[in-house]
């Protein structure tokens, strides 16, 4: 009976934040888990490195001092990149493209099945079935879908918790392994 289920999506204008939201999704979806644990790694070298040259450094003046605290810093720094120092830079700039592109956006609706996801709007029809979508990424707030050079994304917001529920079970059992959820709560 599930299986005969259709969601249909109202019409929807994507804002601002929908849009920085996909391209901080966006972002976090190319970004290699090896690349964070370097990152992460290095700014904790950088952080232990300063403390034990504060412990151990022989002459102890302001210079140095100052030296060892813009070191910890970078450290610190270097560490949360990811978490907070990337998602605002990202926002920022969809935040400027948005603004510069507003006049072009033009309101969407979805239809989701058994077979796929059609996206409508003034512009046309777009279908994606399952079969074609390399990945699917869900974050706190969209859920992105990629198919071959194409990434279109839903914005949870317009979900219904019975619409949300319904297009993750599609998702799950349509792609499997290829569908990543990170922060979803």
């Amino acid at each position: 009976m599930e299986q005969n289920k259709k969601y249909t999506l109202e019409s929807y204008l994507v804002t601002w934040q929908d849009y920085a939201d996909f391209q901080v999704a966006l972002r976090r979806m190319k970004t290699r888990r090896m690349e964070v644990m370097g990152f992460r790694l290095l700014g904790m070298a950088l952080i232990f490195l300063s403390l034990l040259a504060r412990v151990y450094f022989i002459y102890r003046n302001s210079y140095n001092s100052t030296v060892l605290f813009l070191l910890l810093c970078l450290g610190v720094g270097i560490c949360l990149y990811y978490d907070y120092g990337m998602p605002y830079l990202v926002r920022r700039k969809a935040c400027k493209y948005f603004n510069r592109k507003f006049k072009k956006m033009v309101a969407n609706a979805a239809e989701i099945d058994d077979s796929g996801i059609r996206f409508i709007s003034e512009m046309g029809n777009t279908r994606m079935d399952y079969q074609q979508l390399q990945r699917a990424y869900e974050d706190k707030r969209v859920i992105l879908l990629e198919e071959n050079d194409e990434i279109r994304f839903l914005p949870k917001r317009v979900l219904t918790m019975d619409e949300y529920q319904g297009v993750r079970q599609f998702l799950k059992r349509a792609l499997r392994e290829k569908y990543v959820q990170e922060g979803v709560c």
